[in-house]
């Protein structure tokens, strides 16, 4: 038979020892958290005449002993260890303080916001509650000396934890718990120095490398043309914006390129008609109108040259001082 305690209230202290924290899943929204569960709390009617603590390992005796019914309320999948002894532990004091430790492995929800992706801060939470008692009777307390001890350095393969807080009170779709709740929120921020050499340096010398075509000499149309196409068709990843308009910057300059290949083309079109021009009146009006169609390309070919580094510029100014750090509350209602 179950022993349970009717007190009026019951604070129960909790303190979590974590063993591993990592596999951040960004799609399934999860990650993955191994501890130690510590709570502690008083039961007079455990009180008795030994002088030092009664250890208790078994789990069918530990079966038998009330113990807060803790629930981890926001995690998708848990399990205790049973390997290669059940990893529980009770000790009762001879004043009626009760110990308990428990290893336990769960995977919580995280619902991460990619809005300012790879230049993102996540928050995961691990929320902890009662399911059958109210406040009023059971309240659950983060434990005065460290709440949280890492058994070991984190080492996490694309975040890095920022900080870590707790408090003593949850919020499920913007409502409290009734119950008595504990809170433990991990502060996340992603490394962005793996991005910056995977896709941010590769999409510029690529973008960089269409602007060779204003430097190309006239008669090598065909190098033209193929230059930016072949920028047209690289990879796309999940850097909307930047390579949206890295691909602008691309698609301008081989508007840029058809244009002047247009250009070159016509001119060659009409200094053949000069050199059939039927007087001399003639073939200088074709000259001239020669010479204009050279001055029109080589004019767009030197705007090119210095609009594109400077639009750029300004683009990674704007990228960085903005769009890096806009709001990803907004991004989300928008």
């Amino acid at each position: 038979m179950i022993i349970k305690v009717f007190h009026l209230f019951l604070p129960v202290f909790v303190a979590l020892e974590v063993i591993h924290l990592g596999n951040f899943d960004n799609f399934q929204m999860e990650y993955e958290l191994d501890v130690f569960l510590h709570m502690q709390w008083y039961d007079v009617r455990l009180a008795n005449n030994f002088s030092k603590p009664v250890r208790i390992m078994e789990k069918k005796i530990i079966d038998r002993i009330w113990k807060p019914d803790a629930l981890f309320l926001n995690s998708k999948f848990s399990y205790f260890h049973v390997v290669t002894f059940p990893n529980f532990l009770m000790r009762i004091y001879p004043n009626g303080h009760v110990t308990y430790t428990v290893r336990v492995t769960l995977l919580p929800d995280c619902q991460m916001n990619f809005c300012n992706f790879p230049h993102d801060k996540q928050r995961c939470d691990l929320l902890i509650s009662s399911i059958a008692h109210p406040k009023s009777v059971l309240e659950f307390r983060w434990a005065s000396k460290q709440p949280i001890i890492f058994a070991k350095r984190v080492l996490l393969t694309d975040l890095r934890i920022q900080s870590i807080g707790t408090e003593q009170q949850c919020q499920i779709d913007e409502k409290l718990i009734p119950s008595s709740c504990l809170l433990l929120l991990f502060r996340l921020k992603r490394e962005g120095a793996r991005y910056i050499a995977e896709k941010y340096l590769p999409s510029v010398l690529a973008m960089v490398f269409s602007w060779v075509a204003p430097y190309v000499p006239y008669n090598y149309e065909e190098v033209r043309i193929i230059t930016p196409i072949t920028v047209l068709t690289s990879y796309l990843t999940s850097l909307d914006i930047w390579f949206v308009v890295i691909k602008a910057f691309t698609v301008l300059s081989l508007v840029e390129s058809l244009a002047v290949m247009a250009y070159i083309k016509r001119g060659r079109a009409i200094e053949k008609q000069a050199q059939k021009a039927a007087n001399e009146y003639e073939k200088d009006l074709l000259q001239s109108e020669t010479k204009r169609i050279g001055r029109l390309y080589h004019r767009l070919d030197h705007f090119s040259r210095v609009f594109f580094p400077v639009a750029f510029i300004c683009f990674v100014i704007f990228y960085a001082g903005i769009i890096v750090k806009r709001d990803e509350g907004q991004c989300v209602g928008n």
